[in-house]
């Protein structure tokens, strides 16, 4: 758009259309905004031959391809210009729907055949217009990723009131998992806890076992040095009455 915008400075009057279809043709340009605001245009559109000319640079900025065609004032489209702004409608379209029916495609861009729609879609992928997917056998287009189109000025309360939705809805996200890992770290920390209390009763309930165990140990003794001093005493016996 900079070597449009810089021959159109230059330009005489005469000149400056033929500059201004040649850009609206031009099929590496999407974005019209910055001629739209242009002071050449302006005066252009102000001379009785060119007085719609204005009109056409914002039906690319902003509009679709049957705004156009409704309008009677504006100049024929040569046939770049033409297949620009029906890849610029599917832009428009994919911006307010995920999800685009065939029909819908064909009946904003006059087309017949679900071949057409194919083949305008799968152009404005590879133009990097529209990251999408073509489901044939449900007759739809899955879209992924659009680019943006010019802005009206009166459309950026409207966008401004969309992105404070946008941005209040990612703070309660951003809350619910904050609440989510607050949550988690109490149960970790619990669980910590739980562990400990549980390990360290399991060591009490060993040592009670193993002094359990020693003083069984200790008292068997006991009655097997008991049980052995007795034998002793009734053998010493039997052998003094002898």
């Amino acid at each position: 758009m900079d070597t449009y915008l810089l021959k159109l400075n230059s330009a005489s009057l005469a000149e400056r259309a033929p500059i201004i279809q040649m850009a609206l043709g031009d099929e590496g340009i999407f974005h019209y905004g910055r001629l739209l605001i242009s002071p050449k245009l302006e005066e252009l559109a102000q001379t009785e031959q060119h007085a719609s000319i204005q009109r056409q640079v914002e039906v690319f900025c902003y509009g679709t391809y049957n705004e156009y065609n409704a309008d009677n004032t504006l100049p024929q489209l040569t046939q770049p210009q033409l297949e620009k702004l029906k890849h610029l409608t599917v832009v428009s379209l994919a911006s307010e729907s995920k999800l685009l029916a065939y029909d819908d495609i064909k009946k904003e861009l006059g087309l017949s055949e679900d071949q057409q729609v194919e083949d305008l879609v799968i152009a404005c992928i590879y133009k990097n217009l529209i990251a999408a997917k073509l489901d044939q056998k449900r007759r739809v287009v899955e879209i992924d990723h659009v680019i943006g189109r010019d802005v009206r000025r009166e459309d950026l309360e409207d966008i401004y009131t969309k992105l404070e939705k946008w941005a209040e809805a990612c703070d309660e996200v951003l809350g619910e998992i904050s609440t989510e890992i607050d949550t988690a770290t109490k149960n970790a920390s619990a669980k910590k806890t739980l562990d400990f209390e549980f390990t360290k009763a399991q060591q009490a309930l060993r040592t009670e076992h193993a002094t359990e165990g020693v003083a069984a140990s200790n008292s068997l003794t006991r009655n097997d040095s008991q049980f052995a001093s007795e034998e002793y005493k009734l053998e010493e016996q039997r052998t003094g009455d002898a």
